[in-house]
């Protein structure tokens, strides 16, 4: 498991796994960052002899047995680009649940059956490109079997692809150590900038993995198999392949084509493809700086050995990992920002530690932690209490509402004196709007609960004249006794009616209005207030006595 500590120091194992051979590269992490120490290729037999060499050599170099990082061969891997919905604000568990979906959707196998990882290659605002990686079970049995076998315990599993690319991305610069530790990240110019499309070819015999890299992002991989050995018809397959990626990836021009592996049987591939795409064709060996701190050594033919110690390590952009792993840290930005603001307080701190003023503003800091210590119950009741107060507020607004709402007041009392007495509503949502046309209603009314027979509900409703288009949303559910419901109603706005005066009422009123007299038809009130009862019963009483 990779550790911050591994970043800055460590002796490394990268191993290369080819179909007949073993590529093994030792390489060292210390405070000036990553250096090759040594290089050497073995049959990839199980036979005691050969085992017992790579042992020799692996003892040689002092290599811990749990510091080793492995490449496999791409033609064992599934490599595919896809697009998912937007990640922003989500778990990684989250992109985790996702991503088996996806990966199951694609690949020609179950998902039990397979050892995946994945990469957020690009965001966009209502997606993103991923891309994810998958080896049969079965093969990364194979490989922890054999590295059982030699005593070592693989920190990671990297394809091909992804070990060279880290090579590419770090060749000659700085990889690791106090660099790293600060968040310098620096990448190779090779890798390429915004506008720039670039190829990175990988030649393991016939076999050939392909990756493009536009604006500085890895965005496309294949491999294939040659089915020929002739350079000029090789030239001519990757030509025609070249041309038809930059129609269906809408590629202006390639800028450089970068090449790794097994160059020397393709030299004159090399000179043809130059010829060809007139574009500038460059060795891994010629940008990388490895090369030269060991003699007779290219890095074209160690570019997946000790890509994979980066990839391993996580020191480069495009790290997957086929074991099943666990980060111990974020990777990526979030590293150099964290290990920047502890490396700046570390230099405050030593910077001040001998002066009185900063023991002075320690000491204040010390006691005003204390007084907030002290507060914090005063502090957690007031903020309780602005929260009761808060849920108050809310609770008087929405009387208020109601209050003001004459058609939800009437709804609700015409509601409650319709309903049975063994019927009850567990949930009630009125939903309002105003309309001009009030024949299309006040709004909607969707009511929950349980009655002994759901079904007599709607005529109940319907007869009223505040609800029409009663109907049911959802199935009834059978609970005990009783049925579960769920209801949907329109609600009519209310209608005011001028109520008819009573006929006593009316001749009440007149022989209280004595004083009213009938002249030429028109009605005149004498000085005695009409309606005043209690006083016309007093005077009524004095008379008789």
């Amino acid at each position: 498991m990779t550790t911050l500590l591994n970043k800055i120091s460590g002796t490394f194992l990268g191993m290369e796994f080819r179909e007949d051979t073993l590529i093994v590269s030792c390489l060292r992490n210390n405070i000036s960052g990553m250096s090759l120490l040594s290089a050497s290729t073995f049959p990839l037999k199980n036979d005691d002899s050969v085992l017992a060499e790579i042992r020799e050599y692996i003892n040689r170099q002092g290599a811990v047995a749990d510091k080793v990082f492995v490449s496999i061969p791409d033609k064992w891997a599934f490599i595919k680009f896809t697009e998912i919905p937007s990640v922003k604000g989500k778990s990684r568990e989250n992109l985790a649940n996702l991503m088996q979906f996806e990966i199951e959707r694609h690949i020609p196998f179950n998902l039990e059956e397979v050892s995946y990882d994945f990469l957020v290659v690009a965001e966009k605002d209502a997606s993103c490109s991923v891309v994810f990686t998958a080896v049969s079970k079965e093969k990364m049995a194979y490989i922890t079997d054999y590295l059982e076998k030699l005593s070592l315990r693989p920190g990671a599993v990297v394809p091909a692809t992804f070990a060279v690319l880290s090579t590419v991305e770090l060749s000659g610069v700085p990889a690791g150590g106090f660099l790293e530790l600060v968040g310098m990240v620096r990448r190779s110019r090779v890798i390429g900038g915004k506008g720039e499309a670039n190829i990175c070819l990988y030649f393991d015999r016939q076999h050939v993995s392909l990756s493009v890299i536009k604006d500085g992002l890895f965005i496309y991989q294949r491999s294939f198999v040659f089915q020929t050995a002739q350079p000029l018809e090789i030239s001519d397959s990757i030509s025609q392949y070249l041309t038809e990626l930059q129609d269906r990836l809408q590629i202006e021009q390639f800028n450089t084509l970068i090449l790794a592996g097994e160059l020397a049987s393709i030299a004159d591939v090399i000179k043809e493809l130059k010829d060809r795409l007139g574009v500038n064709v460059i060795s891994l060996d010629q940008v990388s700086d490895f090369s030269k701190k060991i003699k007779r050594t290219e890095i074209n033919t160690l570019a997946s050995s000790v890509g994979a110690c980066f990839a391993g390590l996580e020191l480069s952009t495009y790290s997957v990992n086929l074991l099943p792993h666990k980060k111990e840290f974020e990777t990526g930005r979030l590293i150099p920002l964290s290990t920047r603001i502890i490396l700046a307080l570390i230099l405050l701190l030593i910077a001040g530690i001998f002066t009185t003023e900063t023991i002075k503003r320690k000491k204040y800091l010390t006691n005003v932690y204390a007084e907030l210590k002290k507060n914090e119950p005063m502090l957690a009741a007031t903020e309780k209490l602005s929260s009761d107060v808060r849920e108050l507020k809310k609770q008087i607004e929405l009387l208020h509402e109601l209050k003001s709402n004459e058609t939800t007041l009437e709804m609700l009392a015409e509601l409650s004196g319709l309903l049975p007495g063994e019927a009850w509503i567990t949930n009630l949502e009125y939903k309002s709007f105003d309309i001009k046309d009030e024949d299309k209603g006040a709004g909607t009314l969707t009511i929950s609960g349980y009655a002994a027979s759901s079904s007599a509900l709607i005529p109940v409703l319907e007869d009223s004249p505040c609800f029409e288009k009663v109907a049911f949303v959802g199935p009834v559910k059978k609970t005990g006794d009783k049925e579960q419901f769920r209801l949907s109603a329109v609600v009519m706005p209310v209608k005011k009616e001028e109520v008819p005066e009573d006929e006593d009422t009316k001749a009440e009123d007149e022989s209280k209005a004595g004083g009213v007299e009938k002249k030429s038809g028109v009605k005149v009130k004498s000085e005695t207030p009409a309606g005043d009862k209690k006083m016309k019963k007093s005077k009524s009483v004095d008379v008789k006595k």
